[in-house]
């Protein structure tokens, strides 16, 4: 597998700090929801809303790399998911424990050891961290990826853009509320994220990005960013309460940030530069899963100690926090892989 390229580094960058924005702007999305003078929310909201392609693009990225190996399925399976699974289990068991202490804090072991069980059986299914979804969502792409790479690698161009058709379809028919009606066609197999891995290989191997379609990109990100941002609101407004339909990553607004991001960077092309951004680039291409499982718990430590999305003020508190974070949770890994076996479990392999 050759050696990735500087712009898939770009954009590991990109959508991981996008990530971490997006984590540090949800809890002030929560937080100042409903209260007098929603200028903080509305501040939180445009960051939240503004990052959400950021998994996407991660998503497509998969695809970029994984779809074009020569590996059989034997070994291609082997190898992801001892990448993902060692990494997981003990993120999951450290986020487990870390909420355990929390709830023994809070109210007491002897209440705790009784229902022990029950909440444990229910952080496994779901996760023990809410970002943990990712982690159950590539798995099952993962296991998907040797039945359809021998398709992607010799499908024609048309035959990849009428799958992607027919998946942007399930794309609108899925976005509740707009479209009233569903289709009676079985489309199971053209849903789902998998489209976003297919997008991914389209992209980076079968077209060539030109400077019109770099700016064309960007009204589109525009475009999509916008609606998600008074599509959200508009709705929030209408029914009560918070609507987070436009901040579905497989909504069709949020579709337009991921692909016109992906293009904007990729069009960029490579860019050797031998600077101290060359730097974080390579380390957050290096460590992106490790950093992606243990930023949360960063973030939860860092509020505690006033570090959050109300630091300063929301237009800087948002920012400042994920790169805070984002420095913290490099630190993390790249000590944990000091650690003898670390590597195994810090997500860098």
């Amino acid at each position: 597998m050759k050696a990735p390229s500087t712009w898939i580094d770009n954009l590991k960058l990109i959508s991981t700090t996008a990530i971490i924005i997006l984590h540090v702007a949800a809890d002030g999305v929560v937080a100042e929801f409903n209260k007098n003078g929603n200028h903080a929310w509305w501040i939180a909201h445009f960051y939240d809303s503004l990052c959400r392609f950021g998994t996407p693009v991660f998503v497509m990225i998969t695809g970029c790399l994984l779809l074009r190996q020569s590996i059989g399925m034997r070994d291609f399976l082997k190898r992801r998911l001892n990448r993902i699974l060692l990494p997981f289990l003990f993120w999951f068991v450290i986020y487990l424990i870390f909420h355990f202490a929390l709830k023994v804090r809070d109210e007491g072991l002897e209440s705790q050891s009784r229902h022990f069980f029950p909440w444990f059986f229910e952080q496994l299914l779901q996760g023990s961290e809410v970002h943990l979804w990712y982690v159950y969502m590539i798995i099952g792409v993962y296991m998907f990826i040797p039945i359809i790479k021998p398709w992607a690698q010799t499908a024609s161009r048309a035959g990849l853009i009428y799958f992607l058709a027919i998946w942007l379809f399930t794309l609108l028919i899925n976005q509740q509320r707009f479209v009233e009606w569903k289709t009676p066609f079985d489309l199971s197999y053209f849903s789902g994220y998998i489209g976003y891995v297919v997008l991914g290989y389209f992209i980076s191997e079968r077209i060539t990005i030109t400077q019109r379609m770099r700016l064309i990109a960007v009204p589109v990100f525009l475009l999509g960013f916008a609606i998600t941002l008074y599509g959200t609101y508009w709705l929030t407004a209408s029914d009560g309460t918070f609507s987070d339909i436009f901040y579905n990553r497989l909504s069709i607004n949020v579709l337009l940030m991921s692909v016109s991001a992906f293009i904007f960077i990729k069009g960029m092309g490579e860019t050797v530069v031998q600077n101290g951004f060359a730097t974080v680039r390579s380390t957050v291409g290096k460590y992106g899963f490790g950093i992606y499982l243990n930023h949360i718990i960063i973030l939860i430590v860092l509020s505690h100690f006033g570090v959050n999305y109300k630091l300063i003020n929301p237009w800087i508190g948002i920012p400042l926090t994920a790169i805070i974070c984002l420095f913290l949770s490099c630190l993390v890994i790249k000590v944990l892989n000091r650690i003898p076996l670390g590597k195994y479990v810090s997500g860098s392999l």
